[in-house]
């Protein structure tokens, strides 16, 4: 929707098809028991400019708010605060020897300036050389096994290092962790993006299925929608590489290069409570026992008044093949809440005023060694852009990270039109 603004407000006459009956794919809300909420959790920093400067253009750049957070962790049975320097010099799952390793693993990362010498180093083996193997063990590898679900030995450096320098522009001028909230959540500047897209002229179909992307010449023809093909000068997919070259014909997938990643899913079980869970705006759990990624309470940034009570994301990233795929919505709902109240005993039936699972079967790529030579090509023949997430390295998958892939690629379309032409997205 990013891309689109920015080509229609160069004149470019844009069409916009999206499979969902509403805009806004992972980013969007979903009914709640009668309040729109996020259908996943989703952070905004103080320092994601590219967020902030979308929003202010469209006129939504008063309806943020910023708060201090707090971190927790649960580790051998036990929930303890992960925050500040006085609570990792009192960390229970280390020694202190090894704490002091682990602060001053975070500071040695953040004086990494250059990501290219990490993109060839292995994960494991860089943490170990760092913190220590002992660390490593303890902490790390519990960490990586809960968001990787298991496997993380073929990853780069760069994952860790990137999540370390992101989360550090978190701290305000009294090293407190503060995480931000658009009133509305992103749904709001989706809505706003459409407004705007329409109001310049664009066209937009939401609940259209495109059934393949078509070959013409050297490059792309158009899209084939409901059976008929619609002509177009350029055509954009935003969607991953595995569902991307679903689209494509065999002409326009033999330049689109080979699928490099490994992919995340994930489950996710809701909860709106009567009260407040814990201190804790976001939850790491090395704790293996308890099969869970993080245990998010949004409502430490977000307004419980705007969303009907104080709002929990009980999540797990998954392999896309394993059995979170296959399990029944009641049978995931009551893994997720056993597995949970591992964490908070008290969480009781009579707190939870309601629940809801949602699940995304791929989420975002994993880059695997070599990530910067694996980055697929946004132009790989002429007429057609492949631009997604996959495109986000070495930065997190985040909405800053995404809007700086659609500055991008609408820039470099912008470079390749000609001078009249009809742009589909």
């Amino acid at each position: 929707m990013t891309v689109a603004l920015r080509l229609s407000q160069q004149g470019i006459r844009v069409a916009l098809f999206e499979r969902a009956p509403d805009l806004g794919g992972l980013a969007a809300s979903v009914d709640f028991a009668g309040r729109p909420v996020d259908r996943f959790y989703h952070v905004i920093l103080p320092s994601d400019d590219r967020v902030l400067g979308l929003a202010d253009e469209l006129g939504l750049g008063d309806e943020f708010r910023f708060r201090p957070t707090r971190v927790g962790c649960f580790g051998d049975g036990k929930l303890f605060s992960a925050t500040s320097t006085v609570d990792f010099l009192k960390f229970p799952l280390l020694p202190l020897h090894h704490r002091l390793r682990l602060g001053l693993f975070a500071v040695r990362s953040n004086l990494i300036k250059d990501f290219e010498q990490l993109d060839e180093t292995p994960l494991v083996q860089w943490l170990e050389r760092i913190s220590g193997r002992a660390v490593t063990e303890r902490f790390w590898k519990p960490m990586l096994d809960s968001k990787f679900d298991g496997k993380f030995d073929d990853l780069p450096a760069t994952y860790i290092w990137a999540r370390s320098r992101r989360m550090s522009s978190t701290r305000d001028k009294q090293g407190r962790e503060v995480m931000g909230w658009l009133y509305g959540g992103y749904q709001r500047l989706v809505d706003r993006l459409e407004e705007r897209i329409r109001a310049l002229g664009g066209e937009i179909h939401p609940n259209t299925v495109v059934d393949r992307v078509v070959a013409g010449g050297e490059g792309t023809a158009g899209i084939v929608v409901g059976g008929e093909l619609r002509r177009f000068d350029y055509v954009l997919s935003t969607l991953m590489p595995p569902q991307a070259a679903a689209l494509l014909e065999p002409h326009l997938a033999s330049h689109a290069g080979a699928d490099r990643f490994r992919y995340l899913g994930v489950s996710c079980l809701l909860l709106r409570l009567r009260r407040s869970l814990s201190p804790f705006y976001h939850l790491n759990i090395p704790d293996r026992s308890v099969s869970l990624t993080t245990i998010v309470e949004t409502t430490h940034v977000v307004d419980p008044e705007q969303v009907g009570g104080h709002l929990v994301y009980v999540t797990r990233y998954v392999d896309p093949e394993k059995a979170d795929a296959v399990h029944s919505q009641d049978a995931l709902h009551a893994e997720l809440l056993e597995n949970a109240r591992k964490i908070f005993p008290s969480l009781s039936d009579e707190l939870i005023v309601d629940s809801l699972v949602q699940r995304a079967r791929i989420t975002e790529p994993v880059h695997l060694l070599g990530g910067a030579r694996n980055v697929p090509d946004m132009f790989p023949v002429a007429g057609l852009a492949l631009a997604s997430i996959a495109n986000v390295y070495p930065e997190m998958s985040s909405g800053q990270a995404t809007i700086g892939v659609a500055d991008r690629v609408a820039s470099g379309i912008l470079e390749r039109l000609p001078s009249q032409v009809h742009l589909a997205a």
